[in-house]
């Protein structure tokens, strides 16, 4: 039951996502980008494989992680 109410979740939030990209035009990017992963979010955990699931979720983690990192050190180095 909560993967039902996890995918009607996302598809809301796809379909606001796509309302705001309809209405603000200079979002699309962003929408798409939230899009896509929302949408992998909810693909990974429908799996439902608890090995595979782990892997992907500990690879997610630290790919966010190195990613804020990685912007740290361009916001500290004065790249952004």
């Amino acid at each position: 039951m909560i993967r039902e109410v996890l995918v009607v979740g996302t598809l809301i939030y796809l379909l606001i996502i796509a309302m705001q990209c309809f209405d603000r035009p200079a979002l699309w990017l962003q929408g798409l980008a939230i899009g896509a992963a929302l949408a992998l979010a909810t693909t990974v955990y429908w799996c439902r494989e608890d090995l595979r699931l782990r892997t992907w979720e500990a690879i997610a983690l630290w790919a966010v992680v190195l990613l804020f990192v990685a912007y740290g050190l361009a916001r500290l180095g004065g790249l952004i």
